[in-house]
């Protein structure tokens, strides 16, 4: 699928409104007819009580008013008995405005016919309202809304022109304000609504498909995450393992922009943040995040003032987005009508982004993987085809060489052998780089002290900190494959301690302990967010262990424990010497 402006829909959303062929244009059907109707008969029932409770007026408006409230009692109990049926209700959804025009008629009627402005049975025209928001949203709001104030009208007209009674004025001024605010807050609330479940309709609009090869699916995930939203502007900060900068990508309308942003020295968003969707207002200082199902206040600053000066916003919704080898959030900046809603909401997205980047990185490892597979293929191929051939051809030279042949002819003979044996060498290489597990698997011991210390010395220009490595004994040797994963775990360590806590030193020992590797890894910087020396296995429930480190340690078949102080942590491995 190709790229979509972030404000139009490529595909149809959820009907709402009047234009839905299905239900008329109500936001609900079955469940919104059965709770007008219930709250119909139950003020048909008030409106008796009260009318019975009512003094007697004259005989023939009394009667009058009887029989519309008994006809109004029982038509309400037959309509709530009715929509238990939902063919019944289907079928009346056909009809939908039939029923609120009869009760807007019914209540009219009452209305004048029990004093006009000050008549005590005005009450249910607020019913109407609150009906017509149920079914119809916004929209059944502000008609209905309409429609009662015209209704109402005529007896203004009675109180001002004709009987000029201060006491009906006032109630007549008081009624006409409570109509008029209560449609105005009830349109509000239906066109709340309304956008909620607009936002929920375009989760289902599907994020496109990047070529594996082309990156990570950055953009697509940001326009989409802008088009739940309806936003114009937005970021999307991330991170890679292992990787020293970190990348922002900004989306402005069309136009689409990358940059790598150095280490900042503290995290881009506070630990408290980080893992939740949050919204976040900089110049009030208020963040609500959303924890678990309940939604809370958050830190007054949860992202960097680094970051929020590369793309300066008035508020911005934060959904974090991780992978197995990438993590980092999306930003939605001023969004219309910001609401708690759009803590679930981006959490959905958030689950969306992710799995675009799992899927994302499962396509690259499949192409990896059979581009691997081609290679060991080829590599079959030249050693069992070419290479065999070579060797063919070079014991037959050998065997001209032992015949007795002129100098000229031997001289030539001799060049053409070492040239075949210069070929086989060349092809030898060539297909030990195609098959780079055996390569892997046939390294001989390293030495450990001299790849530490190469790699401390990389990690210093990388990060530009100061990283040093000491190995006891310093004639340790170790296999490749142990020699890869302790550099990764290196890697990651560092990575932590100068992204996380903004670490300028990191000190690297090893020691051989038996036939295991203890190693630990000391930094100056801020620490976790804990005090004292706790297992790794013990954080994992809290998800304050560094979950990458734990998953290579856990799969050396070795321990990981923390130590954290405000003056620095430390990371403590303890490894077997020979890999699984």
């Amino acid at each position: 699928m190709g790229s979509r402006d972030v404000g139009k829909p490529e595909t149809g959303g959820l009907g709402i409104g009047a234009d839905d062929p299905v239900n008329g244009g109500q936001l609900f059907s079955v469940r919104s007819a059965r709770v007008v109707a219930l709250g119909r008969a139950a003020m048909a029932v008030f409106l008796v009580v009260s009318f019975l409770l009512s003094p007697s007026a004259e005989p023939g408006a009394t009667r009058a008013v009887g029989l519309l409230m008994a006809g109004n009692l029982l038509w309400s109990l037959v309509l709530l008995g009715a929509s238990r049926s939902q063919v019944f209700v289907y079928q009346m959804g056909r009809f939908a405005a039939l029923l609120p025009a009869i009760d807007l008629v019914i209540y009219t009627a009452v209305l004048y016919l029990t004093g006009d402005a000050e008549s005590p049975f005005f009450s249910p025209f607020v019913m109407l309202i609150l009906a017509a928001t149920i079914q119809w949203g916004s929209r059944g709001a502000v008609v209905m809304g309409l429609l009662t104030l015209g209704v109402f009208a005529p007896a203004g007209w009675q109180v001002f022109l004709v009987e000029r009674s201060q006491q009906a004025m006032q109630v007549f001024v008081l009624r006409t304000g409570y109509v008029g605010v209560v449609s105005v807050m009830l349109v509000a609330f239906g066109r709340h609504v309304e956008r909620v479940v607009e936002e929920l309709a375009r989760l289902s609009d599907p994020l496109a498909e990047e070529a594996p090869d082309a990156g990570p699916p950055i953009r697509e995930c940001l326009r989409h995450a802008l088009w739940v939203f309806g936003a114009e502007r937005g970021m999307f900060l991330w991170e890679e393992a292992d990787e020293p900068y970190a990348t922002l990508a900004t989306l402005t309308g069309a136009r689409f922009d990358t940059r790598k942003l150095a280490p900042a020295g503290d995290d881009w968003i506070a630990p408290q943040a980080a893992e939740s969707v949050f919204l976040h207002h900089p110049g009030s200082g208020s963040t609500v995040i959303r924890h678990g199902r309940s939604t809370v206040s958050g830190p007054r600053a949860p992202i960097a003032p680094a970051l929020i000066a590369k793309a300066p916003f008035e508020r911005a919704l934060v959904i974090p987005a991780s992978s197995r080898g990438l993590s980092g959030w999306v930003f939605v900046f001023d969004h219309n009508e910001p609401a708690n809603e759009d803590l679930a909401v981006g959490a959905m997205v958030s689950a969306q982004v992710s799995v675009a980047l799992e899927r994302w990185e499962s396509h690259r490892t499949r192409r990896e993987a059979a581009a691997a597979e081609d290679r060991v293929r080829l590599a079959r191929d030249l050693h069992d085809g070419v290479l065999q051939f070579l060797a063919g051809a070079g014991l037959q030279l050998d065997s001209l060489a032992r015949l007795e042949l002129p100098a000229d002819g031997a001289e030539r003979l001799a060049t053409l052998r070492e040239a075949v044996a210069d070929e086989q060498r060349e092809l030898r290489g060539f297909i030990s780089t195609l098959r780079p597990t055996r390569a892997q698997a046939a390294l001989p011991q390293r030495p450990l002290a001299e790849d530490l210390a190469q790699l401390a010395e990389r990690l210093s220009r990388y990060w530009t900190i100061e990283v040093t490595a000491q190995v006891e004994p310093g004639d340790l040797n170790v296999s490749g494959r142990v020699g890869y994963d302790l550099s990764r775990i290196v890697r990651e360590a560092v990575a932590n301690a100068v992204r996380h806590g903004g670490a300028r030193t990191v000190r690297v020992t090893a020691q051989a302990q038996g036939e295991r590797l203890a190693i630990r890894i000391d930094d100056d910087g801020r620490g976790f967010a804990f005090e004292g020396e706790v297992a790794a296995e013990q954080l994992e429930r809290s998800g304050e262990a560094p979950r990458s480190l734990h998953e290579r340690v856990r799969a050396l078949d070795g321990r990981l424990e923390l130590r954290s102080s405000p003056r620095g942590a430390s990371v403590m491995i303890d490894v077997p010497l020979r890999a699984a």
